[in-house]
């Protein structure tokens, strides 16, 4: 289930731009501005994690709207199965929060983890029942579960590289570069699942066909990748030939620099009043007010509005205050 065209639309003002691959476009999802999160905020009071509380229920507002958006789960009947990559996701996000302390990254998923499971396991919560479960045994409970997680990421991005190969040619070097940036991971998985020292995945053994070895041959990727490296070399030749450009950036190259700045010094300060502009409105004029209840929320509740960049802004506050007095 993919963000709703309300919160992409929203997102595109704040410069993201839309992924390709699956598990890049699903975490994206996640991660741009949500409008409706005030729906949510009753189930994720719950939250018992003492530490980084306001990101706590923050995220937990993002899985609860993504499991009532969702369809009924059955597990292992697809092959991209989006219930791990949100139980992934999840994590993930946790683990930045706690970076300086990993003992409490498993507290904190617990304390998101028992509302989602308490709703997908109650016959009386028609929204979330028999949806997307928590997956903390299954595929997050190991040392290596990042590496997993890289895993799971490339096999079902693999499925679109293939073909996308096949179609069209300008984006293969650059999926190749992908491909052969994976041998390592794969080295690593053929080891510990042969020798069962450490956490092998239930999946690898469907990703076994997509090793690195094996498809950078299947696409023909060694050539392509020369043929991509040669064309940036002769664009770049073309862009910048010899004796053009001196020691300090003169002729005509640096007068197009020059040119540049001037557009681009032009262009943040023709952006500034339309900034202070739009904040004016925002605070002091019934335009921000018919945005607020857009959002149906007051001022402390524009949520992460700028998705991910935003999360060092919030502190342990559980209201995330995102236009401060001038």
């Amino acid at each position: 289930m993919e963000a709703g065209s309300t919160d992409r639309e929203f997102s595109k003002l704040f410069g993201f731009s839309s992924k390709e691959l699956y598990s890049e476009r699903f975490y994206q999802d996640r991660n741009i501005p949500h409008l409706d999160l005030h729906n949510y905020t009753k189930q994720c009071a719950n939250v018992f994690a003492k530490k980084q509380t306001g990101r706590l229920k923050y995220l937990c507002k993002i899985v609860l709207k993504y499991l009532k958006q969702s369809t009924k789960w059955e597990e292992n009947t697809t092959r991209y199965d989006d219930c791990m990559l949100l139980n992934y996701w999840l994590y993930d996000k946790i683990s930045e929060y706690f970076v300086n302390d990993e003992n409490y990254i498993d507290i904190a998923y617990a304390s998101i983890e028992h509302i989602w499971s308490n709703l997908v396991t109650n016959p009386h919560e028609t929204s979330y029942y028999k949806k997307c479960k928590p997956l903390f045994k299954e595929i997050l409970n190991h040392k290596e579960w990042k590496k997993g997680k890289e895993l799971y990421d490339y096999c079902i991005n693999y499925e679109l590289i293939a073909p996308t190969c096949t179609f069209y040619d300008n984006k293969c070097p650059e999926y190749c570069e992908y491909i052969k940036k994976k041998s390592d991971l794969y080295e690593h998985f053929e080891k510990v699942c042969d020798t069962k020292e450490s956490y092998c995945p239930k999946f690898f053994e469907r990703c076994k066909n997509y090793n690195p070895k094996i498809v950078l041959e299947t696409l023909n990727c060694h050539e392509k990748i020369k043929a991509g490296r040669y064309s940036t070399s002769e664009n770049s030749a073309t862009h910048h030939p010899s004796g053009q450009i001196n020691e300090f950036g003169a002729g005509e190259h640096g007068s197009k620099t020059s040119e540049i700045g001037t557009k681009v010094g032009n262009s943040v300060l023709g952006v500034a009043p339309v900034l202070l502009t739009a904040t004016a409105l925002y605070r002091y004029t019934p335009v921000g007010s018919w945005i607020r209840k857009l959002g149906g929320t007051n001022y402390n509740s524009m949520s992460n509005i700028n998705g991910e960049e935003m999360d060092r802004f919030f502190g342990d506050s559980e209201n995330y205050i995102l236009y401060q007095p001038m």
